[in-house]
């Protein structure tokens, strides 16, 4: 059984000031529309006080995710017989959702994080993600404070990115999810991230995030059955991976490479009529075959990953301890 995730949910955009007016006028328009003056609402209530955590409390949690679907270990098994024996289990692809905590609580970019917050109709917590290929601290992330661009991110060194330095990484949080594909799929998906990392022209595009937004606020005033990641039945919606895109937010992005790579992703993004330029980062967990893993803060990221392959023992050549 799953446990629930338990993390500050103080997540948000992440504007450059040039973008920011513009987004604020828009942000405030939003706000107003939901009819509300609180930046918390009850789910994370529990948490208004601030997370009290620094290195020495060593906090991070384990999940309970079960790795051998029966079904699955029976295709692999029968799979491999026909291949001569040859191992078939197949590679994960990671992804890391994140609560960065700002120190000045009244700058503008801390505001548009808990406007976001307001239009995320899930109960899960994260504003910003990345891309992972291993549980080594070195994932891939885009943001506008990164000068627009796809950058390598790591929790324990947030000083060398421009985004995560701007954090506090004893009071920021993450969650490491992973999804099984096949080793072709994660060949596919880690050359595309290796090639758009070394162009550079995949961008962050402020004004994608009001589309992620309206979209949010449209879904949380439905029942939450049909609020959650393909929850309705759309006749139309699914955007195909073939019209090449260059402009993302960051949970966008991830979404695009998903679809691109992972015939499993597509096909419910296909059947479910899903846009990958309307998913936000708490979408994410609810794209069918991921797998919560473990939560930390920052700069505790190294030792929940340790305790993690500690207690999930396959995932060990994923991290080199």
């Amino acid at each position: 059984m799953n446990m629930k995730t338990f993390m500050h949910k103080n997540g948000g955009a992440n504007l450059a000031p040039r973008a920011l007016h513009a987004a604020l006028l828009l942000s405030i328009a939003l706000f107003a529309s939901c009819r509300s003056t609180k930046f918390v609402d009850e789910r994370t209530q529990i948490m208004s006080d601030g997370l009290e955590i620094n290195a020495s409390d060593d906090f991070f949690k384990i999940y309970d995710a079960d790795f051998s679907d029966p079904a699955e270990r029976k295709d692999s098994q029968a799979a491999a017989q026909k291949a001569g024996d040859k191992a078939l289990d197949g590679e994960y692809i990671f992804m890391r959702l994140y609560y960065p905590d700002y120190d000045n609580k009244a700058s503008s970019v801390n505001m548009l994080k808990n406007l976001i917050i307001l239009a995320d109709p899930n109960p899960e917590l994260a504003s910003h993600s990345s891309i992972g290929f291993g549980l080594e601290d070195d994932f891939y992330g885009l943001t506008l404070y990164s000068r627009k661009d796809l950058k390598k991110e790591s929790c324990l060194l947030p000083e060398e990115n421009l985004y995560m330095k701007l954090c506090n990484p004893y009071r920021s949080t993450q969650t490491t999810l992973a999804i099984k594909v096949t080793p072709e799929e994660y060949e596919a998906a880690k050359k595309m991230l290796e090639k758009d990392f070394a162009e550079q022209k995949v961008k962050y595009w402020a004004t994608k995030n009001l589309i992620v937004g309206v979209e949010g606020f449209r879904r949380k005033k439905m029942p939450r059955e049909k609020s959650k990641l393909g929850g309705r039945d759309l006749k139309k919606g699914y955007i195909s991976s073939a019209k090449k895109q260059k402009h993302f937010v960051c949970s966008t992005y991830l979404a695009y490479v998903l679809q691109t790579c992972v015939k499993k992703v597509d096909d419910f993004f296909k059947a479910r009529n899903v846009a990958y330029d309307k998913v936000s980062p708490t979408d994410l967990y609810y794209i069918p075959g991921f797998k919560v893993l473990f939560s930390s803060t920052w700069i505790d990221y190294k030792i929940a990953a340790q305790e993690f392959v500690r207690a999930e023992p396959q995932f060990s050549k994923y991290f080199t301890d």
